[in-house]
């Protein structure tokens, strides 16, 4: 049964994560209490250690504060919020991970608990921003995240390309399957949306023995050899931490 649980938990967090926004987590997190909370855990700061190492942790989160930044900016610049605001926001934001990193030295063995809900959610629940502006700002996130994933998936591709590792066509055709996947993951993010968490659960156990990484598909078909993988694996966004793994 413990097996069971931790495997819909991490396929949980790997849908809210590769759906981001379908929110995009500033936390990666599993199964939460509400649909809502599909959208929070794409769009908080916070990253589960058990999923990623430290160095890792550290890299994501200083590239979506980087690309909060410019979300920020950009909402300024179209009058969504005020300067005021978005400085708040970002005061925020930084405050909050002094405030991470001094609670994280007094737990023991990594194991913290966590506010739940997202940083777009505490923004609204400290005042910051409203629901409104909100909700706009975390869908432009999402956008902004998924402009990066792609440019950073054709720029490591086009780079195997140029080292001989992988053809042009083996190059399309591995952009096409992770396209295929996040679009095929954003229909189960669909379905999910308002269910409940015993029905999400439910689901997730019913579709879980059915998921086929598009690597291993690629593979299994002849289009990439296990070699070549692993070279794709490292160019992969976030290929660390499991998203992109063999599941």
């Amino acid at each position: 049964m413990k097996n069971t649980s931790l495997g819909i938990k991490i396929l949980s967090g790997m849908l809210c994560f590769g759906l981001a926004f379908s929110g995009a987590n500033l936390t990666f997190a599993a199964t939460q209490n509400s649909a809502t909370a599909n959208d929070n855990a794409a769009t908080s700061m916070d990253f589960k250690d058990r999923a990623i190492d430290k160095k890792e942790a550290q890299v994501r989160r200083a590239q979506m504060k980087a690309t909060l930044e410019v979300v920020i900016k950009e909402s300024v610049d179209s009058k969504i919020i005020t300067k005021s605001e978005g400085d708040k926001v970002l005061e925020y934001v930084s405050a909050k991970k002094l405030k991470k990193d001094t609670q994280e030295k007094k737990c023991k063995k990594g194991k913290c608990d966590r506010a739940k809900g997202g940083l777009f959610s505490e923004l609204v629940t400290e005042g910051i921003l409203t629901q409104e502006k909100s909700d706009v700002l975390r869908k432009k996130m999402y956008v902004k995240k998924t402009e990066m994933r792609t440019v950073e998936l054709k720029n490591g591709l086009n780079g195997l390309v140029v080292k001989k590792v992988i053809t042009i066509e083996q190059s399309n055709k591995v952009e096409n399957a992770m396209n295929a996947r996040q679009a095929e993951r954003a229909e189960i993010y669909k379905k999910m949306k308002g269910m409940s968490e015993t029905e999400r659960k439910a689901y997730i156990i019913k579709i879980k023995d059915t998921k086929v990484s598009p690597m291993k598909a690629l593979i299994d078909n002849g289009t990439i050899t296990k070699e070549q993988d692993i070279e794709i694996q490292k160019v992969l966004p976030h290929h660390n931490h499991g998203y992109h793994g063999h599941k």
